[in-house]
């Protein structure tokens, strides 16, 4: 389950248009959520709320073997209003956006001109720059972290996040990164007073959006373009590949790091089944990773991952899969099969469909508004599985929406005989 700190994040990046897929460090961002999801341990409770469509809150009580510990959180963001854009209530926010699981990549887009924010009055300029100030503080330990998001152009911005903590060098830290986002390319540059390291981080996407409609289910051809032309298209437009690496110095520490990750990734269920396949290398450890991710239906996703050090030759093969319940708007639909009481089937939504072909190009605007829309369906909840080679051990959650509560049931099992559950947790979130 997503933190309300990942949540508001989210909607912030959406309302200022920034992708945030586009990061290198998201480069795995569609297996890992199958993979390496973290189980809640103990009991926890957020109880969130959003005041102003400026402002928001968060506080955590967390329960653990008879330990009590809690956070106090805030947000501010401007311009005004721009975290009303997106569903951040518990009760009306999409589960499939707030719970981890598969993460269906969209191709990347470019940037717009920076003349479309520009709003002028009485001759001058009154627009506002997108930012974003959030702090967090643990009690009892009185730990403080920080973040502060200025977005300075549609393609560049600036993350500043500190934390103060007696356990690190010096009391605190405070790391900085420099990101240009233009779509086809996006680049970081990081600087952190721990350790002194610097660094620096890149993907680069072999195609970007052509600004041509998605071919919508059960349409074979478009006015104005032949069959196989068309086809081609819509082919190359939802597949695309992306290349990148980082590198890093610890001035310090005298360390240094590399890696280098690829991805192909296809993003409409229109055109093909949505698949992520990266293979990420650290030569100076010797790390070789290879993930395949793939959502087989509205309701499953399927995720494998096997990781290889040239050095030890441990390998370790994670296979993670996750099932989806949904019911339909009037209860009528099984949770599972998707079909009618009276056996009658109902095609599935796609939660992720990307935008109408009306929104992205107006030369097809008429074509866009005859196809069908298939009836929309309710996500419940999710159940998630997980095993690895490493760990004789299976990983089971169960997160979705019970009233106005998000909540988060885990465990954590031995197969061996001689272990029994290792982790069991409860967590709920609530967001007014």
């Amino acid at each position: 389950m997503r933190s309300y700190l990942e949540h508001i994040l989210g909607s912030f990046y959406t309302a200022a248009g920034w992708n945030a897929e586009n990061h290198y460090a998201n480069l795995t961002a569609s297996s890992r959520d199958l993979l390496d999801f973290d189980l809640p341990s103990g009991f926890i409770l957020h109880v969130s709320s959003l005041p102003t469509g400026s402002s928001a809150s968060s506080g955590t009580i967390k329960n653990l073997n008879g330990v009590v510990d809690g956070a106090i959180s805030y947000f501010y963001s401007s311009p005004e209003n721009i975290l009303l854009k997106s569903k951040l209530r518990s009760e009306d926010v999409e589960l499939t956006k707030y719970l981890s699981g598969y993460y269906q990549l969209h191709l990347p887009v470019t940037a717009e001109d920076p003349i479309y924010r520009e709003v002028w009055r009485k001759g001058q300029r009154v627009d506002s720059k997108y930012s974003l100030l959030y702090g967090k503080l643990y009690l009892p330990s009185n730990t403080l972290e920080s973040m502060f998001i200025r977005q300075f152009s549609p393609t560049d911005q600036i993350v500043v996040s500190a934390v103060s903590d007696p356990r690190i060098r010096h009391g605190g830290a405070i790391m900085t990164q420099l990101q240009h986002n233009s779509g086809r390319w996006c680049s970081e540059m990081i600087y952190s007073s721990h350790e002194a390291l610097i660094g620096f981080r890149g993907l680069y996407n072999f195609a970007v959006d052509s600004h041509l409609p998605e071919l919508p289910l059960g349409v074979s051809s478009i006015p104005g373009i032949s069959g196989s032309s068309a086809s081609s298209l819509f082919q190359l437009q939802q597949s695309w590949f992306s290349a990148g690496g980082e590198i890093y110095y610890g001035a310090l520490n005298k360390a240094a790091g590399v890696s280098v990750g690829l991805r192909y990734a296809t993003s409409s269920s229109f055109v093909n089944t949505p698949t992520t396949t990266t293979l990420t290398l650290n030569p100076v450890m010797g790390q070789l990773s290879v993930a395949y991710a793939v959502q087989a239906t509205n309701s499953t996703s399927f995720a494998s991952r096997f990781d290889f050090n040239a050095f030890s030759y441990e390998s370790n093969l994670t296979l993670g899969c996750e099932l989806w319940r949904h019911k339909n708007r009037d209860s009528k639909v099984d949770v599972f099969t998707g079909l009618e009481s009276n056996n009658t089937a109902v095609e599935k939504k796609d939660a992720t469909k990307p935008p109408s072909p009306a929104q992205k190009s107006s030369e097809y605007s008429e074509f866009a508004t005859t196809t069908s829309q298939p009836p929309s369906l309710i996500d419940e909840s999710v159940w998630k599985l997980r095993v690895a080679t490493d760990s004789p051990s299976v990983r089971l959650l169960w997160e979705g929406r019970m009233k106005a509560f998000l909540f988060s049931v885990g465990a954590e099992a031995g197969l061996r005989a001689d272990q029994g559950v290792k982790t069991f947790g409860l967590e709920l979130q609530y967001a007014a």
